[in-house]
């Protein structure tokens, strides 16, 4: 059988709730958690190979589109525009969270045989 590469990018934006870090994807409201931001973000990318290859699998990959609440993409923007600021004006990246610079998400899925294996690019 032929591989078919498929690329999906997700907007993530990473921030902390109490002690710990939360790593958002925006378009499906997918969730990771961790001790660290790249704890967190590997977490969430865990989470949704295995919510895309059910959906997939179960010939329903609309039903991972699920947008996260407004407030978290006024947050995501907040970031990516104080990160923008920090850039153009050599005062280096902020320091205070949330953290949007992380996104998108590349996700490479290649299909094999009859199923779908998606992989962090």
């Amino acid at each position: 059988m032929s591989e078919e590469t498929k690329v999906f990018k997700a907007n993530a934006i990473i921030f902390r709730e109490d002690s710990t870090w939360t790593a958002l994807v925006l378009e499906m409201n997918v969730r990771g958690y961790g001790p660290t931001q790249r704890a967190a973000l590997d977490d969430v990318i865990g989470m949704l190979e295995a919510q895309v290859t059910f959906a997939v699998q179960m010939g329903h990959p609309e039903s991972v589109w699920c947008p996260a609440e407004e407030k978290y993409w006024q947050m995501w923007e907040r970031a990516r525009r104080n990160q923008f600021v920090a850039d153009t004006s050599d005062s280096g990246a902020p320091s205070d969270p949330p953290f949007a610079d992380l996104v998108p998400l590349d996700l490479l899925a290649m299909k094999q045989r009859d199923e779908w294996n998606p992989t962090l690019a």
